[in-house]
């Protein structure tokens, strides 16, 4: 049995994997979006799921707009803060900065991970492993179907995360917000557009929660309306994304 946590922007989730079933433990909303407010939502939710001796593994999935995808050869030549802070705009210290090493991919995704994360989850279960959505999915993506197309969208509240696999490399990774189903619409024909996606290919569709599930099927029926889609296989996986944290542990 695992232990599987989801930190968003917007909030923090805690789900248990048994088999292949997922349940929901509990899930609180960050209303204070602060450093302390943060640390104090996922306390909250830690204690709220009680004795963690039960579960045999443990994992958690933090999803930051901040992070870059680098090459081995770039990641060995240059530091993990140097490197991030060229795709940011903001100061970022060198404490609040971690990093996922992907071997199938010969790659390295780098990503801010603030000290509240690590001074909790450590803490209440030491054995936890901390990885990026992004790192999951790119993880995933090695197994399974091999068909040269293929893309998974993982929707949050407010925000999303995009990954597409073309010819057999990683030909996109970006984390971007939206207010509308349109808002992803129009992001994903962008990325199609510009890799010529045209022909058959499989698209799935991720997320948890009522609000989200509302959106994936809303925003599967706007593709399904769009030529630029038609050579698309559709596909609504609730939840599915969380099961890719087995492959960290």
């Amino acid at each position: 049995m695992q232990l599987i946590i989801e930190i968003t922007q917007q909030s923090i989730a805690a789900f248990q994997l048994t088999g292949n079933e997922i349940q929901l433990l509990e899930k609180v909303n960050c209303t204070k979006r602060t450093d302390v407010g943060y640390k104090e939502v996922l306390t909250q939710v830690i204690e709220k799921i009680g004795n963690l001796d039960r579960f045999e593994n443990f994992s958690c999935s933090y999803f930051a707009q901040e992070f870059c995808l680098v090459p081995n050869s770039l990641f060995s030549a240059s530091t993990p803060e140097t490197l991030l802070q060229y795709t940011v705009h903001k100061p970022i210290s060198k404490s609040d900065v971690d990093y996922n090493r992907l071997p199938d991919w010969s790659s390295v995704i780098i990503y801010q991970l603030p000290m509240w994360v690590k001074s909790v989850l450590i803490l209440k279960a030491p054995r936890i492993v901390i990885q990026h959505e992004i790192a999951h999915i790119l993880r995933h993506l090695t197994t399974g179907s091999l068909i040269p197309l293929r893309s998974h969208l993982v929707i949050h509240e407010e925000q999303f995360s995009f990954v597409v696999r073309k010819d057999g490399n990683i030909a996109h990774t970006s984390i971007q917000e939206y207010q509308s189903e349109e808002d992803i619409v129009y992001h994903l024909a962008t990325v199609f557009t510009q890799l010529k996606i045209e022909s058959k290919n499989e698209l799935y569709i991720h997320g948890t929660g009522e609000q989200v599930e509302g959106i994936q099927k809303r925003l599967e029926t706007h593709l399904k309306k769009i030529k630029l889609f038609e050579q698309s296989k559709i596909e609504i996986q609730v939840s599915n994304h969380l099961q890719y944290q087995t492959l960290c542990v």
